[in-house]
């Protein structure tokens, strides 16, 4: 964390506001956050770029006020991530009026799987739907999927809690500060989610929720994602406008079919679907989406945590495949019984699998996917699929970092 690119930062945020649009219309004029602190500091230079109110606040901001929440946040375990840091999202960063600042507690490492899902619904959920919500993500976790939720009474929690429960990682976006106590009934939880998840906001650690805040949580809540899920909703529920912030950044949604065409509670879930959402009948629904370019790291958690593909999802019906990707666990040289792996017989491999195998045999070494994508004028999702059809009949091996290597 750099401490000077905090500080200015959090100078430029007290100055404004949190989530103030107009952070970022006062940004296009600098090339960077520096720059834009020092002429803000000067108050003659100011004059010129905020309005009489914004300069009257940047004014009263110290030097003092910075460093005291600085130290707060360090002696309350609270990661300050800035618009600059390199563990800030890049899908965060691309989206309309992205936060400056985001204050962390918790498992930093929830950001960097860019394989996540939201889920969201009603605080007053049927029990039908609490039920979908736990299967349903301790199915997601289960493939990998990172769950983003809004720690809420209702489906929220029951999403970030079956997440934690069932071993996997979950991303709690506040509507207020992470030190504001709110909801109170789900302060039981939030040891839980602190050791194995994260929580995020981008309000100050005291600051207290008001009407205006929840709704501007969700864009965070849905950029996070790569779609989000709807499992309850009226038609006046507030999950609806995370369904449509979702469709605003070009994201996938889906909405979990309704327990009852003719329950007002499910309104807002008939709706999505009648205007072009997926229709959630069970994870399938999901996998089905992102196999194409996700394939591989679905592929890869299923088989370290024993878990099946669909046939129908991976498109091969033969069981035996499925089985032997499982057996090749390799780990540098060895399997996991510390026996040596025996040599790939390529005799059966045709067409662009067998060019790439050829390649990465050749090469004796292992190589991202993106420069196989590159060397074989390739959009790197085909490859990807080609990838995992490799690993599958024992060709290839994959590693850290998206890397693969010929076996």
């Amino acid at each position: 964390m750099d401490e000077k690119n905090v500080f200015e930062w959090l100078w430029l945020v007290n100055c404004l506001g949190c989530g103030n649009k107009r952070i970022w219309d006062i940004m296009q004029a600098f090339s960077g956050v520096s720059d834009a602190y020092m002429a803000m500091i000067n108050s003659d230079s100011r004059k010129d770029i905020l309005t009489a109110a914004e300069n009257k606040a940047a004014a009263k901001v110290s030097e003092k006020q910075i460093n005291e929440l600085i130290s707060y946040c360090t002696k309350n375990n609270i990661y300050i991530l800035t618009y600059d840091d390199e563990k800030y999202p890049d899908r965060l960063r691309s989206i309309f009026n992205p936060p400056a600042v985001l204050f962390c507690r918790g498992d930093m490492t929830c950001l960097e799987n860019d394989f996540s899902l939201s889920v969201v619904g009603t605080r007053k959920p049927s029990v039908y739907s609490v039920k979908v919500t736990e299967s349903l993500v301790k199915e997601l976790v289960g493939f990998g999927i990172t769950i983003v939720s809004g720690f809420a009474v209702g489906i929220d929690i029951a999403a970030n809690m079956s997440a934690v429960r069932n071993g996997g990682k979950t991303i709690a976006v506040l509507g207020c500060g992470l030190d504001y106590n709110y909801p109170r009934e789900n302060s039981v939880y939030r040891e839980d989610i602190e050791k194995n998840g994260l929580f995020i906001s981008e309000y100050f650690p005291q600051a207290t929720g008001t009407l205006q805040t929840f709704p501007a949580r969700n864009r965070i809540l849905a950029a996070l994602s790569l779609g989000t899920i709807v499992v309850e909703a009226g038609m006046k529920s507030g999950a609806l406008v995370s369904a449509g912030l979702a469709l605003s950044q070009g994201r996938d949604v889906f909405a979990v079919a309704p327990h009852n065409l003719f329950d007002k509670r499910y309104g807002g879930n008939v709706s999505l679907i009648r205007d072009g959402a997926v229709c959630l009948c069970g994870v399938n629904d999901i996998l089905y989406e992102y196999y194409e370019n996700y394939g591989h790291k679905i592929a890869n958690t299923a088989r370290n945590m024993n878990v099946d593909i669909p046939p129908e999802i991976s498109g091969r019906n033969e069981e035996k495949n499925i089985k032997k990707l499982r057996e090749q666990e390799f780990i540098g040289e060895k399997n996991i019984s510390g026996k040596k792996y025996t040599e790939f017989d390529p005799s059966g491999l045709e067409g662009e699998a067998a060019k790439i195998y050829a390649f990465l045999k050749e090469g004796g070494k292992p190589m991202l996917a993106d420069d196989l994508a590159a060397e074989f004028d390739m959009d790197i999702s085909e490859m990807l699929m080609l990838l995992t059809d490799l690993e599958i009949d024992g060709a290839v091996s994959p590693e850290a970092g998206q890397t693969y290597r010929a076996n």
